[in-house]
């Protein structure tokens, strides 16, 4: 998984790497507002809950036992409960369908919006890379692969290694749409933005050999870009930054 490297992509990709963790919260969580007050920011994470921040320096929730995720601040202890009575509810939606059999054991519920009457509910799984849903009229289906990607960009953080295979995909795309392009194929990006999107990924993987942390900030590159398929437009300077930017999830 190697692509020719620009001379001077070392110190450019360590700008770009201060750009991309300081760019704008994708998503203003409750967890980011109390911050700001200064109050259910010093709470305590209730067991076995844990705390990750996302490359952009947004905060999420995840509790490895119930294979659950939130943005919302389940340290205030309403939101925690609806948080767990939606999962409640949610699991018993499934528990009733015929086909909940084929979800993968390894399958991620995402929690988020939360209310007393309400919530948004999302399913993944790492080993599958796909995405799920229950609705009421069609039950458990297969969303597009799209939905998979977004996932892995908006909670990248709480996994120490990628999801399998993805980084091949990731690269095969790369090098598929350089090479398609060359043959008169439109894709999202232009030939240049895929040699930046490519020279972030240098940077990444070096940090990542020299024993470095760098699997968030992959995981939020690859998910941004996935799928890498060609298309009958092509996105200017200003989109390729918002992508980067996260602000394309």
């Amino acid at each position: 998984m190697s692509f020719p490297r620009h001379p001077d992509s070392s110190n450019n990709q360590r700008e770009a790497m201060d750009f991309i963790i300081e760019t704008t919260q994708y998503n203003a969580t409750p967890a980011a507002s109390a911050s700001s007050s200064g109050s259910m920011s010093d709470a305590a994470l209730p067991h076995p809950w844990h705390q990750y921040r996302h490359p952009n320096g947004d905060i999420y929730f995840y509790n490895p036992e119930m294979q659950l995720l939130t943005p919302d601040d389940i340290r205030d202890p309403d939101t925690l409960e609806y948080i767990i009575d939606a999962r409640d509810d949610h699991l018993q939606c499934l528990a009733e369908d015929p086909n909940t059999h084929l979800l993968p054991a390894d399958y991620e519920l995402v929690i988020s919006d939360v209310t007393e009457n309400a919530a948004v509910v999302r399913m993944y799984s790492r080993t599958a890379t796909a995405a799920y849903e229950w609705m009421e009229d069609r039950g458990l289906f297969v969303k597009s692969r799209e939905h998979f990607w977004s996932h892995v960009a908006e909670y990248p953080s709480h996994h120490a290694q990628l999801p399998p295979n993805t980084e091949v995909e990731f690269v095969q795309a790369l090098n598929n749409a350089k090479t398609a392009i060359l043959s008169g194929a439109v894709f999202p990006f232009s030939e240049d933005q895929i040699d930046q999107i490519i020279a972030r990924y240098q940077y990444l993987t070096d940090l990542r050999s020299q024993g470095r942390s760098s699997t968030a900030s992959l995981a939020w590159l690859i998910g941004a870009v996935m799928p890498l398929d060609a298309v009958d437009r092509q996105v200017d300077a200003q989109n390729l930054q918002a992508v980067m930017n996260g602000l394309h999830f």
